[in-house]
């Protein structure tokens, strides 16, 4: 089953066009996806949809590939150590 962007996911009516942000009202910060894995920190921001008929909205991400950690990354603590491997773990 493939996902149409372009329909709401409650009522598969039409979702409302442009520019369309997601920002908390405190701070007026963007709210990010962050990803923690390793020592290493990635966000990326969250992206609305708003169906124009019934207003659900729900949220996705445009590049999900790039909360994907690869070995350029570099830990936010660079005296970060993973923890060892236990018996406790298998």
């Amino acid at each position: 089953m493939t996902d149409n962007f372009d329909r709401c996911t409650s009522c598969g009516e039409q979702i409302l066009r442009g520019d369309i942000c997601l920002r908390s009202s405190k701070d007026m910060e963007q709210i990010m996806v962050v990803r923690r894995d390793h020592g290493v920190e990635k966000k990326i921001p969250l992206q609305p949809k708003v169906c124009s008929k019934c207003g659900a909205v729900s949220f996705f991400v445009r590049n999900p590939d790039s909360l994907k950690i690869n070995s350029s990354d570099k830990p936010v603590d660079p005296g970060f150590r993973s923890k060892p491997i236990l018996e406790s773990d298998f």
